[in-house]
């Protein structure tokens, strides 16, 4: 098979968790109700992606929006028999899920081991416990340490979910917390900015003044810091920022919340990169002509969203004209930066 993964989402919301988080409304996220689906439901969600997608270099299943391991031992054998009759014609290839970190106990991880388990992605949110009592997350950072430990004790990939701007938290504190993380070596990593949503503690808070979130810019300056020292540190960073449809878009009450959030991050990225090696050209003394060359694909991210890239330039550097010319011979990710007078 060729092309990118498939991952099958299968959503639980709320299922298994044993109470609901200051800041969580799963309901509205996924937009499914709160309710295990039957073995039918997850075979009629896997066939209809597999009819739609061309072929792919592997294809999981994920259960996501609950608590995996928090369930009924039962529940979790029946979603993962569920898949099982696609796994055996080779359909799906592995099965993913998420949970909370004090769910992964020796006793779960010996259920589910014998699985073809590929992913077990722990919601952390933070490495900080006074942040993690203030927002009801219900576990500590020893718990997050222990399940990492267990999940590598038995051969599992272990991904964590970070959460940007919880109630009690700091800017600095998040990227301590993508820090310690990062030296635990976790496959994958999500970094999610806080939104305010409807019927949650965190709304409440929003409502009668004790919470601020972040705004977009910080929320897009502190994801862009958390991605590099976690894309540094070797795990990759499958997503940032949380997917809202435009249905869902009024259950949001505030926060900084973006279509393109993801696309954002990587121009302010691209951006900084830019600056520092029109910086190490030197400084002009005179009218300068300086050609941008990028890869074709990364062309909208050098630019900016609304070419906001090319303008923030212009303005640190007034001196110097700038032009953008998409090349193939350069390397994806990279730019190529040439000043000469005009």
């Amino acid at each position: 098979m060729t092309g990118s993964p498939l991952i099958i989402p299968v959503f639980i919301p709320h299922s298994g968790c044993p109470h609901q988080c200051a800041f969580c409304n799963q309901t509205v996220l996924t937009g499914e109700p709160s309710r295990i689906p039957d073995a039918g439901r997850v075979a009629e969600i896997i066939q209809t992606y597999l009819a739609c997608s061309m072929p792919r270099s592997r294809v999981e299943v994920a259960f996501f929006g609950g608590n995996f391991l928090g369930l009924a031992p039962g529940r979790i054998t029946d979603l993962i028999k569920s898949v099982q009759p696609f796994l055996d014609s080779g359909a799906v290839h592995g099965i993913r899920f998420s949970t909370r970190p004090d769910t992964v106990t020796k006793t779960r991880v010996e259920q589910i081991a014998h699985y073809p388990i590929r992913l077990v992605e722990l919601g952390v949110q933070s490495m900080d416990d006074r942040v993690l009592a203030r927002v009801k997350r219900g576990h500590t950072r020893e718990d997050t340490c222990r399940a990492m430990d267990l999940l590598r004790a038995f051969k599992i990939k272990a991904g964590v979910q970070i959460m940007a701007g919880l109630p009690g938290d700091t800017l600095d504190g998040v990227i301590q917390t993508s820090q310690i993380l990062a030296k635990m070596h976790p496959l994958t990593a999500r970094i999610y900015p806080a939104l305010v949503l409807k019927n949650t503690l965190m709304a409440r808070w929003y409502h009668n003044g004790t919470y601020q979130p972040l705004t977009l810019d910080q929320a897009v300056a502190v994801t862009s810091r958390a991605y590099r020292i976690f894309t540094q540190a070797g795990v990759t960073v499958i997503r940032m920022g949380v997917q809202v449809s435009g249905s869902e878009m009024a259950s949001v009450l505030a926060g900084p919340c973006h279509p393109a959030f993801g696309h954002l991050v990587h121009a302010r990225m691209m951006y900084q990169t830019m600056v520092q090696k029109i910086q190490a050209l030197g400084s002009a003394q005179g009218s300068e002509m300086i050609r941008l060359r990028v890869h074709p694909s990364g062309e909208s991210r050098l630019r900016g969203h609304r070419n906001g890239n090319l303008l923030r330039l212009k303005n640190r550097f007034p001196k110097i004209d700038f032009c953008v010319q998409g090349d193939p011979a350069v390397g994806p990710g990279q730019i190529d930066i040439v000043k000469f007078p005009v």
